[in-house]
């Protein structure tokens, strides 16, 4: 049996974890040793802790300096310390010294893009796995993040330049070899694309393989609707998204039973919002069943959530905490199936949002296509064919070694 690594670096909340989970049960299943890095070790506690993996942290940069405003993958990059020769050399040393620690035959890499440096140039077979916005396209410049934006394709090619001089110089420091784009770092992986074309954070790409996104509505704490008579509104939220307190004041007026799941939030929150109708817990919750009577579903825009909704044929509130989550806010809104809070936050902007989702049907039904469009996908299905791509590049591996 083979050691495999699974590498988070970049991004917050539940959303890499629980993408990573239902792979990593199946291969500790199939008997490989298996070994998380993670980003935040407050998440792993949450959700690997339970299932008995073993976990550390990810070697991340400590410099607050922060780019405030990155415009393309390649800044984003720069944002995360590869402006500075030193720290990216730390970053990618880290890595290297966890994938030989572990012995790793194989690294699964999720928003990890410096482990992928670290696995080519230790020729470690990598499977990068993500949503459109974690695998950015193949192509020249790499896009904009701020579509609302003008931004000058001189800005998009500099910043490519700028970390591929950083990582080529790196290379040839390591006596490794070097990349001509940022994309080849991808294109050394096996790529899967764990969404569907249409939630795209970049828009459709032409002959792409969009597997469907990986999550489980099955992990967490089981629930249920009271009120069969009024509707249902769920709400995944972080406390620290814009207008968090107006949007549990609408919640709370609203004519309906409400179930928010808001890890983090304080307690007096919970005290001066919970009441009979408005249930507030502070732990993951099992979704397959709950969203099965769910009329309208408020997020930030994760990949993972929004799937769900869709899937279940729910409309959304999106309240995008980051360029990311706005990204998927817009190809929600493309469908038809939701709408954004933007500019306007305040108690009766959010009321606003709400009433309309939940009467006005256009929004349900455009929801309601999206399920039945792909009605009987199943995220078993997904895995299984990641546990496939694994197995292959594993075997692949093994017959390199033995010539």
């Amino acid at each position: 049996m083979s050691r495999i690594l699974f590498a988070w670096e970049l991004g917050g909340n539940l959303g890499h974890m629980t993408r990573q989970l239902p792979i990593a049960r199946r291969l500790r299943q199939q008997g490989h040793q298996v070994f998380f890095v993670v980003r935040d070790t407050a998440v792993a506690a949450q959700l690997l802790t339970p299932e008995g993996f073993a976990y550390a942290q990810a070697p991340v940069n400590v410099d607050k300096k922060r780019l405030p405003h990155p415009v393309n993958y390649a800044e984003i990059l720069i944002a995360s310390g590869y402006a500075d020769p030193a720290v990216l050399l730390g970053l990618v040393q880290g890595w290297i010294s966890l994938i030989r620690l572990f012995k790793a035959d194989l690294i699964v890499v999720d928003h990890a893009p410096t482990a992928l440096v670290a696995a080519r140039l230790t020729a470690l077979p990598a499977i990068t796995i993500g949503t459109g916005f974690e695998i950015p396209p193949n192509c020249l410049p790499l896009p904009s993040i701020r579509p609302w934006e003008t931004i000058p394709t001189e800005r998009l090619l500099r910043a490519e330049e700028y970390v591929l001089e950083r990582l080529n110089a790196l290379a040839t420091f390591l006596k490794g070899g070097t990349i001509e784009r940022i994309t080849d770092l991808f294109q050394g992986a096996r790529k899967v694309l764990a969404t569907f074309a249409e939630l795209d954070h970049y828009g459709t790409r032409e002959g792409e393989n969009y597997v469907g996104p990986l999550y489980t509505g099955t992990t967490g704490q089981l629930i249920t609707w009271h009120q069969i008579d009024k509707p249902h509104v769920f709400a995944y939220l972080r406390p620290d998204a814009p207008g968090f307190e107006n949007l549990l004041k609408a919640l709370s007026k609203l004519s309906a039973e409400v179930i928010v799941v808001a890890p983090g939030i304080k307690p007096a929150h919970i005290q001066a919002f919970a009441t009979l109708n408005l249930r507030i817990l502070t732990q993951p919750v099992q979704t397959e069943q709950l969203f099965k009577m769910t009329d309208c579903a408020v997020t930030t825009g994760g990949t993972g959530t929004v799937s769900q909704c869709l899937l279940a044929g729910i409309p959304l509130l999106l309240v995008p905490q980051n360029v990311e989550q706005f990204l998927m806010s817009l190809r929600v809104e493309v469908l038809g199936a939701g709408t954004a809070a933007r500019n306007n936050r305040q108690e009766q902007d959010f009321a606003g949002l709400l009433e309309a989702l939940l009467k006005k049907s256009c929004y349900r039904l455009s929801a309601r296509a999206f399920a039945q469009q792909y009605a009987g996908y199943a995220p078993a299905e997904t895995t299984d064919n990641v546990i496939q791509l694994i197995d292959s590049t594993l075997t692949n591996r093994d017959a390199v070694s033995s010539q």
